[in-house]
């Protein structure tokens, strides 16, 4: 059978389309994803991509947005386009609805404002994109992107990747508004967790497939386990912990430093007016820059910025630090594990499904600073206790968070173009 499948990847969107071909028959298969940066989407949906059977599948992603993920794309010789329309260039704004982000109840004309361009989406702009293609599976990388389900079953069966925490507040219209077009338009749901599933609600068209990573044989030498080098690569955000690792720094071991990657500007040109009144008035604004400061200037800290090359720190760190504050399923983590390096992370949903207390590495409680500093102080005096976690974690990336994985997604692509 060749299957046709079309990914969609917003970046800030972005579409994948896709062929697949493998003995059963015709399948062909499109998807979209959701993100502008580099990030744990794109290198997932990427790593996907290339371990499908090229004999079996024709692949393509449709880019609701140009981006970094364009010229990865094209570094990975895969097959990919822009979306045309002025209105995904200029005016789209997606809904999230996710522990990370979300809009508030109180930002009423945010709200309204992104329901109408999710309708104009849904309604219109969205079928005009996804006429040039005939796909026979077309896979939603991303939960954002409920406003393409409608238009996207009408042209073929559809996948939706959940890969944020759904979020459900006790009063949530929008968590059951976008859980029924879900269940409506959907075919099949893959989360990324037993944590994401379950938020999600829909089981009986849900499977669990965590992302993959591509394994090798590393040898390590235990200098790197000796070395008092960690790794956060969460940026400024609140919710991966930034602000509780830059308070554990005054609780770290004299031999102890930690390396900062990602973002910590504060695009402040790109704000409304009345956006930075109520990070003014909220203090976020001034408590961000407080903790850039602290960072920027603490003898424990060594900022590093946004980076592609995480593999070379990887092979030079003791430890990884994964201080989320809400849920999450963080793909460094496994990253780490590919270098034989354990990870310390917080008892937040999804962490537990990745990190194993003791055994892989270390769970601390969220947003305490003293907690997560003791962590890394014990992981840096214990080496050889580094190093044995690095080896079983190295053994649960090979066997839980690999290849295997690619085999399920063939198995849902065959069995909707059956």
């Amino acid at each position: 059978m060749f299957c046709c499948v079309l990914f969609f990847f917003q970046a800030e969107y972005g579409i994948r389309y896709a062929q697949e071909s493998r003995g059963l028959g015709d399948v062909y298969k499109r998807q979209v994803h959701h993100g502008t940066g580099w990030g744990g989407a794109p290198i997932s949906m990427i790593n996907l991509i290339k371990s499908l059977d090229e004999n079996k599948y024709s692949v393509h992603v449709l880019l609701l947005k140009d981006s970094i993920v364009s010229k990865k794309l094209a570094d990975n010789n895969i097959s990919y386009s822009i979306a045309q329309s002025r209105f995904y260039k200029k005016y789209y704004k997606y809904i999230v609805h996710s522990e990370v982000g979300y809009i508030k109840s109180y930002q009423i004309f945010r709200l309204l404002y992104r329901l109408i361009l999710w309708l104009l989406s849904r309604q219109f702009f969205a079928a005009k994109e996804l006429a040039q293609f005939t796909p026979d599976v077309i896979h939603l990388n991303s939960s954002v992107l409920t406003d393409w389900l409608k238009p996207s079953s009408k042209k073929g069966k559809v996948l939706i990747h959940i890969r944020e925490p759904f979020r459900k507040g006790m009063i949530d219209p929008m968590h059951y508004f976008l859980r029924w077009q879900i269940k409506k338009y959907a075919d099949s749901i893959v989360a990324i967790s037993c944590d994401n599933a379950q938020r999600v609600g829909l089981m009986n068209k849900t499977k669990v497939i965590y992302n993959t990573v591509d394994y090798h044989e590393l040898e390590i030498s235990l200098s790197s386990y000796n070395s008092g080098n960690f790794l956060y690569l969460g940026g400024a955000a609140k919710v991966k912990g930034f602000y509780t690792m830059v308070k554990a720094l005054d609780f770290l071991d004299e031999n102890v430093a930690v390396y900062f990657g990602g973002s910590y500007n504060v695009p402040r040109k790109q704000m409304s007016v009345l956006k930075k009144i109520a990070m003014f008035i909220l203090l976020y604004g001034r408590k961000r820059k407080k903790a850039i400061e602290k960072m920027n200037s603490h003898p424990k800290a060594r900022v590093i910025g946004m980076t592609y090359k995480v593999n070379e720190y990887l092979q030079n760190i003791c430890c990884l630090v994964s201080p989320f504050s809400t849920p999450h399923f963080a793909r460094p983590v496994i990253e780490s594990y590919l270098y034989k390096k354990p990870a310390i992370g917080t008892d937040v949903k999804g962490m537990e499904e990745i990190i194993e207390h003791k055994k892989t590495g270390l769970i601390v409680k969220k947003e305490n600073a003293k907690e997560l500093a003791e962590a890394i102080n014990w992981m840096a005096s214990h080496p050889n206790e580094a190093k044995k976690m690095g080896e079983y974690a190295y053994h649960i990336a090979k066997t839980k968070f690999t290849q295997n994985n690619i085999q399920k997604f063939e198995a849902i692509y065959q069995s909707l173009n059956s």
